[in-house]
């Protein structure tokens, strides 16, 4: 086995391509398999058991997750596309079991801090993630989503082919957001979005039948749904509805409480702006 990598030689679990260009200051670790073409940064860190397929470049202060798959020419750890970036040493976190397929492309924060990506998620082809985005665990982005600076992902959210997130939006946890969707708003947890501008469909029932949310939390949630978008009630009399008449699950306090924390305004109600029902056109 040949590597540029400190520590590595003879050691056997890991393999890495002749062709591979690492910085003698990466850290590999055991069980690591790097591919042909591979340009590997010195202040990257590759912990056990991850694959990086050829043509992957990882640089800047960026940490890949155990028992990751970066299938093929991924970029991870690339100076932001951002020109207020002034070469500040911040970087990309990824968590393990993480899959990255071919021309994803994430990446490092702007001025301190990470882009981070969390456990289990799945990232398709050509999907983008921008500087300083935070991206929960078991997420799935289809093929060419996009998301822009500072944009907030929760955990097991379910974005569709082709959609786009304007910088600093929140995606709230179990959403789930149809192909070519566009938003500039917030998603709210539990629900469906779809369209563009994004609308707000129904209760994400499948996936969180899925989940394993039980019945009666779904049932909740539908009824929390139609207060909110069906009711006719502006935002702040629905959201004490959901409170005062609904059973308070932690997935109804968590919808609430994403609704009041809201900085941009949630799609199709916005607590300050209590009779607009759709986003505002830039």
């Amino acid at each position: 086995m040949m590597s540029n990598a400190t520590g590595l030689i003879n050691q056997s679990p890991t393999t890495i391509h002749p062709t591979a260009i690492i910085a003698p200051e990466a850290k590999i670790a055991p069980g690591v398999s790097i591919g042909p073409y591979c340009v590997i940064g010195p202040d990257v860190e590759i912990k056990e058991n991850t694959f990086i397929g050829p043509y992957v470049i990882i640089e800047g202060k960026t940490e890949i997750g155990a028992n990751c798959k970066l299938i093929a020419a991924c970029s991870i750890g690339l100076p932001p596309q951002d020109i207020s970036y002034k070469d500040e040493p911040t970087g990309v976190k990824i968590g393990e079991n993480t899959v990255i397929r071919e021309y994803v492309t994430i990446h490092r924060a702007v001025k301190e801090g990470f882009t981070v990506i969390g456990k289990n998620c799945f990232l398709m082809n050509c999907a983008h993630i921008a500087h300083n985005a935070q991206v929960g665990n078991n997420v799935i982005m289809a093929n060419s989503s996009i998301l822009a600076g500072y944009a907030i992902v929760e955990d097991f959210v379910f974005i569709s082919a082709l959609c786009v997130a304007h910088q600093h939006c929140r995606i709230g946890e179990s959403a789930m957001v149809g192909g070519m969707t566009g938003t500039r708003l917030d998603l709210p947890p539990y629900f469906m979005a779809d369209g563009r501008p994004a609308k707000i469909k129904g209760v994400n029932k499948v996936g969180l039948r899925r989940r394993g949310i039980k019945a009666e939390v779904r049932t909740e949630l539908v009824k929390a749904y139609k207060l909110i978008y069906l009711s006719g009630f502006n935002a702040a009399n629905a959201l004490e509805k959901v409170e005062s008449e609904l059973v308070q699950f932690d997935e109804i306090k968590k919808l609430v409480n994403f609704f009041r924390t809201s900085k941009r305004g949630v799609v199709g109600r916005s607590i300050e702006d209590n009779d607009s029902n759709d986003e505002t056109e830039i």
